[in-house]
């Protein structure tokens, strides 16, 4: 049973795993964190000892799960740069956003692809006992959530199905089929291929409940390299590379001018510190020109050499 298995690793009693996963859904802190691209986007922290049980269960069962190569998101050795070079050398881009993607993959999503997977799960397999006792402790009111460690990795479990199946579909139509979490994207370098597409998605989409998603049409586009191309927040450029676009490089440059006369505030040295570690695995070169033209050190681990005001 995974419940004796969590108890003798972790030193938790089976009455308070019962109680645990009884009452997982109110035991979780709700946090707002701002977008880059504006708004908001809410978080729930799980407590210290359901993260802890969470955590053995993504280490040593979901783990297991399979998730499918055209997954690019929450995979060792995947990133939002590699996802985005898969579509630079296309002309053509279709990416489809799905409408609050989290908490549209449920309990019954999650049961569903552990009964599939159940043998491969543990030594002998795993129990319908075990699937309730983790659907129970993996969901919050019996729908996935963003901050849950285990999260990412059944939420690729469960969409293994649509990847395949959209693979299989696009390549049959030579387009290139990725996902990065809740983005589909398409890519080609046939014309008046990807609104059809498009179409075809939706019919599925409609035609299948589990999981249940829709798209969200105010974040679904079209691009091509006359206009722009964006994949996962990169830009994709007429000359085939991966950038973070000429906007965010022209702001990028000017809060480095103020650092380099002390202008920033700690707050705003912190967040040029972020973009400066972002930069260095989607954009090095970048990294490298500022480097350059302000005589300042931005290797990771780095004080810049210059002394932060406050």
């Amino acid at each position: 049973m995974i419940a004796e298995r969590i108890s003798a690793r972790l030193g938790l009693s089976p009455a308070f795993l019962e109680k645990l996963a009884r009452t997982a859904s109110f035991r979780y802190k709700e946090h707002s964190i701002k977008k880059k691209g504006g708004g908001t986007r809410t978080i729930h922290h799980p407590a210290r000892e359901l993260k802890l049980v969470q955590g053995w269960l993504l280490q040593d069962v979901l783990n297991r799960l399979p998730v499918h190569p055209a997954a690019t998101a929450y995979r060792e050795g995947c990133s939002i740069k590699r996802n985005a070079e898969l579509h630079v050398a296309n002309n053509y881009l279709l990416r489809v956003d799905f409408q609050d993607f989290f908490p549209s993959l449920k309990g019954r999503d999650v049961e569903a692809v552990l009964v599939a997977n159940r043998q491969n799960l543990s030594e002998g397999g795993i129990t319908m006992q075990d699937i309730t006792f983790i659907r129970r402790i993996v969901c919050r009111h019996d729908s996935l959530t963003i901050g849950a460690p285990t999260s990412p990795q059944l939420s690729n479990a469960i969409m293994f199905n649509l990847d395949r199946t959209w693979s299989e579909r696009a390549g049959a139509l030579e387009v290139t089929y990725t996902r990065y979490a809740d983005d589909l994207y398409f890519s080609t370098n046939r014309p008046n291929v990807l609104k059809d597409l498009l179409g075809d998605l939706r019919s599925y989409l409609n035609a299948n409940v589990h999981p249940l998603l829709r798209i969200n049409d105010k974040k679904t586009a079209f691009g091509s390299r006359k206009r722009r191309r964006l994949a996962a927040g990169l830009v994709l450029t007429s000359d085939r590379r991966v950038s973070i676009g000429r906007q965010r490089k022209r702001v990028l440059k000017t809060l480095v001018m103020k650092l380099k006369r002390r202008y920033l505030s700690p707050d705003e040295v912190a967040s040029l510190r972020g973009w400066i570690s972002y930069l260095h695995s989607v954009e090095p070169t970048f990294v490298l020109s500022l480097e350059r033209k302000y005589a300042i050190n931005f290797a990771l681990g780095s004080t810049w050499g210059i002394e932060e005001r406050g």
